[in-house]
């Protein structure tokens, strides 16, 4: 390579179907050594305005830091434990931790690392710089997802030693206002105000993983050292009198918009049943294709 350092990026699968003008990243980087002394509240809103630095040059609106510690949790398991993944070590992808730290939007992941790094904050310059600029070999999608209009939050994790620094950036589709978003005795209740008009809900489209363990050599194979997938979509929950193209059809018992309020209601038993253990993702969908919730449930029975 032309330097000494080494940097590693990596990004999903997406679903199927200010500072005045002219300043730029790299004006904002300082000197080495210079961010030493940085608390982590500084380095993470020093992540978010590269951000949204980026998103100004595309008039794109400001992303707001979510409250979700998704990210952060990540980059200091991958630090802990010296690996670079999408997974951890339960098998678990970015959507699922998300769930677990009490997400309710839908999460799209972006990851970065430098190696051999002089300053902090130069680093997160650098890593977001060539998300933006340089980031052929990932088919631009870092690029695609830092700039995505749909996106109105993200959490953002900064991992590091004398060594390594990892940067995770977990970028939200957050546009509802959950009065009840739960999964018990695999009964769904969806019920909430959905914050941006004109948005109106088409299925609830139902992914399926495995429940796995990994070790850290096995994190730095393929497929888990390359972007990650949805998992195997399986079937679908719809209003009644409709049918789902591809997959299996959960017909729900209560399915009803009234402007902006929704109210859904079905059993998850039929997937349950037909596909057994696993981890099952729930993505809310749009008619216009925009996931608004991913929400994850392990099935070990």
């Amino acid at each position: 390579m032309f330097a000494a350092v080494l940097s590693m990026f990596l990004i999903l699968y997406w679903l199927p179907t200010l500072i005045p003008n002219g300043t730029t990243i790299q004006d904002q980087k300082l000197l080495p050594n210079q961010s030493h002394l940085a608390t982590q509240e500084e380095l993470v809103n020093y992540a978010l305005s590269l951000i949204n630095i980026d998103r100004q040059s595309s008039n794109t609106q400001n992303l707001t830091l979510s409250s979700t510690d998704s990210a952060q949790r990540h980059a200091d398991d991958m630090l802990r434990n010296h690996y670079f993944s999408h997974w951890n070590t339960q098998g678990q992808k970015p959507y699922v931790r998300y769930t677990l730290e009490g997400g309710k939007g839908a999460v799209e992941e972006n990851m970065a690392m430098q190696s051999n790094y002089v300053d902090v904050k130069s680093a997160i310059a650098d890593l977001e710089w060539n998300m933006i600029n340089n980031d052929a070999e990932s088919d631009w999608r870092h690029k695609e997802n830092i700039l995505d209009s749909f996106h109105n939050k993200v959490n953002i994790g900064i991992a590091y030693d004398n060594t390594n620094l990892y940067l995770v950036q977990d970028f939200e589709n957050d546009y509802v206002e959950w009065i009840n978003l739960t999964v018990s005795n695999a009964n769904v209740t969806m019920k909430g105000h959905i914050t941006q008009p004109g948005l109106s809900i088409r299925e609830v489209g139902i992914y399926l993983d495995e429940n796995i363990t990994l070790t850290t050599q096995q994190l730095g194979t393929a497929p888990y050292n390359g972007s990650y997938n949805t998992g195997t979509f399986i079937g679908a929950a719809i209003p009644p009198n409709w049918q789902s193209t591809e997959g299996f059809t959960i017909t729900a018992k209560t399915w009803s918009q009234l402007y902006q309020d929704i109210s859904i209601n079905f059993n998850l038993s039929p997937a349950f049943t037909r596909n057994g253990k696993g981890i099952y993702t729930l993505y809310l969908l749009s008619d216009s294709g925009k996931c608004l919730t991913t929400y994850s449930v392990s099935y070990l029975q």
